[in-house]
C-alpha cells in the first residue's frame, strides 16, 4: 500500500534523527518479533565514543567532512522544481553550518518537504537533534530554531571512520561481480556484522551501522545506500510503515526497481540466537506486491518508482523458487550446494503457492530429512569433501519459505 502523507508535521522529519530520543526509538524501532517457530530435524519438530578527528575538513556547504558517496540527488533532481532546489541548497548550508535560527521564507509545508528530502538524500547530515517554530515579532514572521546533537568535529570524525570502514568493505568488491552480486554482498555484510539496537545513540547513522555495528532501520538503510553509491548502483531510501514508522531501500537493476529491507532480513529473534549466521532473503530484491504485504510505502515527499521486476529477485536468480512439486529437490539442491560452496550455514527455498508449501512441508515433516536429501548430501561430500547434516526451519512459513540449516562435521 502506498500512503499519501497529507499533513506535514515537524516531528516527521526528525523521527529517525532524534528530535526527541523517544521519537527516534518509536520511528526506528523497526525490529520484527516472532513469538515462536519450528525447527525440523530427522522428522522431529521442536519449537523452539567518538574519536576526535585528526583534521577538520569542510565542504562548500558544510563545516564537516562529507565523504564521496554520502549524498544522492534522485529526489531533489526529479521531484523538486527550480525554486524548491534553490531553497534546498540553502537548507543544506544552514544545517551544514549549524545555523541555530533560520527565517521561514516559504510555506511550512514546503519547508517540511525539503527537510524530508534532505533526510533521505544527505547521508552525512546526522547532526540535527530537534527543531521548533518560533514567531519573530520584529519580522512578523516565523523562524525555524534548530537544536544539534553533534559538533562539526564529531561529525567529521564519524564520517571519516565510516569512510574507512566502507573502503574495507569495498575491497571485497571485484571486477567480475555483477551488480546483483554486489548488492547481495552488501546485504549479507550488514546482516552478519550489524546488530539491531534500540538504544545506541548512533543507531540511525552510517557510523552506527558500519563502525559501531549497531543500527536501527535508518542506520541500515543509510549504510546500504552509501555502499550502493560507492558501487555506482542507483538507489533511493524509502520511508513508510511496518507496524511502526520504517525506512528501507530501493535499487535499480536491469532497468527495474526492487525493494531491499535489511532490517527485516536480519533475524534478530530466536532464529538468530540459535543460528547466528543465518541470513534471510525474503526482502531482498522484491516487488511492490511483496513489500506491501506488511509495509506501507509513503508517497511523501515523493512518489517512489514502481517495483514490478522479478528477474533479479533472490529466489528466482538463485534458482530456488519452486513452482511445482517436481522442482522441489532441484531447487533445494541449488540452494544447499550454493551455500556449501561458500561455507554458509543456511540456505532458503520459496514456494509459489500456499498449497504447494503445505503439501511438501507436510511430506518432509513426516520423514527423515537426511533420507529425503541423501542424494544431495552425497553430492556435497563427493564434490566438496565435506560431511554435512541438514535440518530446516519454518521461521518464514507465512511467506512460504523453508530455511535449511547446514551443520558441518
Amino acid at each position: 500500500m502506498r500512503k499519501k502523507y497529507s499533513s506535514v508535521r515537524k516531528h516527521f522529519y526528525l523521527g529517525c534523527t532524534a528530535v526527541l530520543i523517544a521519537a527516534a526509538v518509536v520511528f526506528c524501532g523497526c525490529e520484527r518479533k516472532t513469538d515462536s517457530y519450528n525447527v525440523f530435524s530427522n522428522g522431529t519438530s521442536t519449537e523452539v565514543g567518538i574519536e576526535q578527528p585528526s583534521q577538520s575538513k569542510k565542504t562548500d556547504s558544510a563545516d564537516f567532512y562529507i565523504p564521496e558517496g554520502m549524498d544522492n540527488d534522485y529526489i531533489s533532481k526529479n521531484f523538486l522544481n527550480d525554486e524548491e532546489r534553490e531553497y534546498y541548497t540553502q537548507l543544506l548550508k544552514d544545517l551544514g553550518t549549524f545555523k541555530e535560527k533560520v527565517p521561514l521564507m516559504i510555506d511550512g509545508m514546503e519547508y517540511g518537504k525539503l527537510l524530508n528530502v534532505l533526510r533521505q538524500e544527505q547521508l552525512a547530515y546526522t547532526q540535527v537533534a530537534g527543531w521548533d517554530w518560533e514567531f519573530n515579532t520584529e519580522r512578523q514572521g516565523f523562524d525555524i530554531v534548530f537544536r544539534y546533537r553533534f559538533t562539526a568535529d564529531e561529525i567529521s570524525s564519524m564520517n571519516l571512520a565510516s569512510e574507512r570502514a566502507a573502503k574495507e568493505i569495498m575491497k571485497n568488491v571485484t571486477d567480475d561481480m555483477d551488480d546483483y552480486q554486489k548488492l547481495k554482498y552488501f546485504h549479507d555484510y550488514l546482516v552478519l556484522n550489524c546488530d539491531t539496537d534500540q538504544n545506541d545513540e548512533y543507531a540511525d547513522t552510517i557510523y552506527g551501522a558500519l563502525v559501531r555495528k549497531k543500527a536501527l532501520c535508518e542506520g541500515y538503510a543509510k549504510a546500504f545506500s552509501y555502499l550502493c553509491n560507492l558501487a555506482g548502483i542507483e538507489n533511493i531510501i524509502i520511508t513508510g510503515e511496518a507496524s511502526v514508522p520504517h525506512m528501507w531501500n530501493m535499487v535499480k537493476l536491469g532497468g527495474n526497481w526492487y525493494h531491499v529491507d535489511i532490517t527485516w532480513d536480519n533475524p534478530n529473534d530466536k532464529l538468530h540466537e540459535d543460528y547466528p549466521d543465518v541470513i534471510l532473503y525474503q526482502y531482498f530484491m522484491v516487488t511492490d506486491s511483496v513489500i506491501e504485504n506488511n509495509h506501507v510505502i509513503y508517497t511523501y515527499p515523493f512518489e517512489p518508482p514502481k517495483a514490478n521486476g522479478k528477474n533479479e529477485n533472490y529466489f528466482i536468480r538463485e534458482g530456488t523458487d519452486i513452482t511445482d512439486e517436481e522442482e522441489f529437490l532441484t531447487a533445494s539442491e541449488n540452494a544447499i550446494i550454493s551455500a556449501v560452496s561458500k561455507g554458509e550455514q543456511s540456505a532458503m527455498v520459496k514456494f509459489e503457492t500456499n498449497d504447494l508449501f503445505i503439501s511438501i512441508s507436510s511430506e518432509i515433516s513426516n520423514r527423515s530429512i537426511n533420507e529425503i536429501f541423501d542424494p544431495i548430501i552425497s553430492k556435497v561430500t563427493s564434490t566438496y569433501g565435506k560431511n554435512i547434516k541438514l535440518s530446516y526451519t519454518d521461521y518464514y512459513e507465512q511467506y512460504r519459505i523453508l530455511t535449511y540449516i547446514i551443520e558441518y562435521d
